[in-house]
């Protein structure tokens, strides 16, 4: 039977027994002899019987010594197994939602709970936390697991409910058994509850969250897509208050280069939403570091990091006869129009920063295209204009090109058709319906439809038969606008309508990179490309290190020919007073590869979680779950342990009623003896 003390030092006490069992032994020693001078006082005496007095006086010894003995054992307080003869049950898994809002914005509370763990190096249990490592296999004892509770630092990865119950399910799996799973979160209510399988035994102990309101990005665009030096513009963000309460009067500040540009305040309701515009304007062209900056309570995400960048000018590269499309570019400087031929339509050819229109079909193989949609798959944009009825072969070239998408080009024997009214509650109309030129769309036009597809949702403009006239498919990273007539041709009613030109112009600024750059924080990881000029050696050779502040990290990462996969370095994520958001150098040698504007997840600035009663009634009925505030001292041990103090006070009390009662009835039995003068 396993039996151990949680306070073995009173223990000790147990040596004071010998003072009770010398007092017992110097009271027999042997009797004296007294002398009388005269016995006829003594008239008669009462004969008291040796034996029984001698049994008397054992048993009153007996009682006091276990009297002392169990009241010295409780206060050691003995802990054993609940039962005799209890088995070993399952071993036991511990799952700790190490999100930032939790470890870094509600610490305490954190910490908190892992004390209130068990202590006993006996028990033993298996953790993980949201990044998932190899050693989540291994059993770990008691004192471990606190340890390793209280040094980790916030996971960056946006786990699934899911994803947790599975590596549960394959730490049981490896022990050959089914799981029980102890699930300490704060239980966000933007993230769905866990729905547990009915097989297994699942807990969930709830840590306690932020109550305090929580200003955060929500998004944030610019007023225009083009970015000019010496040019004012408006930075909208748009703000949400992610916390519990109200947020009364915060400050927002821009800056730029660590130069603060604007201040304004902001009063929220819970999950209520606004935008703040922030006016500005570069001096000069390249690249400036910016931050939103707030001062409400929650720290960690109280910074919003991203750049901001002159615009280049946005080259535009035709294949195929023109026709007058130059027209639609030349009266704007910060277009460069380019007719190119056929072979460099192929991607080791094309700049990245161009937008490519493809004028008829004809004439490509199928490697072309393959090779086509290759190039498109990686962010970039392309435009297909059909200039004739296309034959079957070519049909099918761009059926493969399109393959993924859902859409199947036919051919159509339609004559000419009228288009529908250009709905201005699209996003690709929203800047055309800023400079009002919607208004020369009052007007339809007809145009002869050269082939159709079934439409999809980013249908720009539609014939009146409900087929797509242009439509904005989404291949892979990239985009490809695809007209079904021939546009260019003067006979064509787009051709000469007000749109054209605009629809042309938001097609290829559309396209272009953002002048606002930032990343928020993936469990996919970040991309990050290699500088022209770089050349890849190999992987020691050209190991690409992040630069914070000073510091340098080495992330995970995989070469893809052109870019690294990066993934966020666990030490950064484990470093609590930087933290994983800001603005890193991502280099190579010594040289600069990418600056990046990391930020926080939008699910980690949510505050409001589930509390104890809204969990008890989504799990109602369902008894493989449970849901407790308390951890058991004896959990993850082979036999549960129970405390036994009571049990030996409760013995102690028992026994000294017992030394008490002998006592009374010797000295009554003794008060009965009488002597005859």
């Amino acid at each position: 039977m396993n039996i151990h003390f949680a306070h073995p030092m009173y223990l000790w006490a147990l040596l004071g027994l010998a003072i009770p069992l010398w007092m017992h032994f110097y009271h027999k020693k042997a009797a004296k002899v007294l002398y009388y001078s005269d016995l006829s006082w003594l008239e008669k005496i009462h004969q008291e019987g040796k034996g029984l007095k001698q049994v008397q006086k054992i048993w009153l010894l007996i009682a006091r010594l276990l009297s002392l003995i169990f009241l010295i054992l409780g206060f050691a307080n003995p802990l054993g197994p609940m039962s005799i003869g209890q088995g070993s049950h399952t071993q036991l898994v511990l799952y700790v939602d190490n999100s930032p809002a939790q470890v870094i914005g509600s610490r305490k509370a954190y910490l908190e709970k892992s004390q209130s763990l068990p202590s006993s190096p006996n028990g033993q249990a298996q953790l993980f936390f949201n990044d998932f490592e190899s050693q989540d296999f291994e059993p770990k004892a008691w004192p471990q697991i606190r340890e390793q509770w209280n040094q980790r630092g916030p996971g960056m990865d946006l786990v699934k409910n899911a994803q947790v119950l599975a590596h549960a399910q394959q730490i049981a799996e490896e022990n050959n058994q089914d799981p029980l799973l102890y699930w300490f979160s704060d239980f966000s209510k933007n993230k769905a509850l866990p729905q547990f399988p009915s097989k297994g035994n699942y807990v969930i102990h709830p840590l306690n969250g932020i109550d305090s309101d929580n200003i955060y990005v929500d998004s944030l665009r610019l007023s225009t897509k083009f970015i000019r030096p010496n040019t004012s513009y408006e930075l909208i963000v748009r703000l949400k208050n992610g916390g519990t309460k109200s947020a009364k009067n915060r400050q927002m500040s821009l800056y730029l280069n660590d130069f603060k540009m604007a201040t304004q305040s902001v009063t929220l309701e819970p999950e209520e939403v606004t935008e703040l515009r922030f006016p500005f304007s570069l001096a000069k062209s390249g690249l400036y570091k910016a931050k939103l900056m707030s001062d409400d309570p929650v720290a960690f995400d109280n910074s919003f990091y991203f750049m901001l960048q002159s615009s280049a000018p946005r080259k535009i590269d035709v294949v195929g006869n023109p026709q007058n499309l130059e027209k639609v570019f030349e009266q704007e400087e910060f277009f460069e129009f380019k007719d190119i031929s056929a072979a460099e339509i192929l991607p080791s050819h094309l700049p990245d920063d161009a937008f490519v229109c493809l004028v008829g079909v004809e004439g490509r193989s199928a490697s072309d295209w393959k090779a086509l949609n290759a190039w498109v798959a990686q962010g970039h944009t392309l435009a297909i204009i059909p200039d004739q009825g296309p034959n079957e072969a070519v049909l099918q070239d761009i059926n493969r090109f399109l393959s993924g998408t859902g859409k199947q080009i036919e051919t159509t024997s339609q004559s000419e058709l009228p288009v529908q009214q250009v709905s201005t509650r699209q996003s690709f109309f929203q800047e055309i319906l800023a400079k009002k030129l919607l208004n020369n769309a009052a007007k339809l036009w007809t145009s002869k439809p050269l082939w159709e597809w079934n439409p999809g949702n980013e249908v720009l403009i539609s014939w009146m038969n409900g087929k797509p006239f242009l439509e904005k498919i989404k291949v892979g990273q990239g985009a490809v606008f695809l007209f079904s007539s021939h546009v260019l041709s003067q006979q064509d009613g787009f051709n000469k309508h007000g749109l054209f030109l605009p629809v042309w112009h938001e097609m290829v600024l559309s396209s272009a990179l953002s002048p606002v750059l930032h990343q928020r924080i993936s469990s996919k990881g970040i991309e990050i490309k290699a500088s022209p000029d770089f050349v890849y050696e190999s992987a020691e050779k050209s190991l690409l290190s992040w630069n914070k502040q000073g510091q340098n990290f080495i992330p995970e990462q995989n070469w893809l020919g052109k870019s690294w996969q990066c993934r966020i370095p666990l030490s950064m994520m484990q470093d609590i007073r930087s933290g994983a958001n800001g603005f890193i150098e991502a280099q190579v040698g010594g040289k600069t590869m990418s600056i990046l504007a990391l930020n926080y997840p939008k699910e980690f600035s949510q505050l409001a979680t589930y509390s104890v009663k809204e969990l008890e009634a989504n799990y109602q009925g369902q008894k493989q779950v449970s849901i407790s505030q308390q951890v058991p001292l004896d959990l993850g041990e082979d036999n549960p342990q129970a405390s036994w103090a009571m049990h030996c006070f409760g013995l102690a009390l028992f026994f000294f009623l017992v030394e008490m009662a002998l006592v009374i009835w010797n000295s009554r039995f003794s008060g009965t003896s009488t002597i005859n003068r």
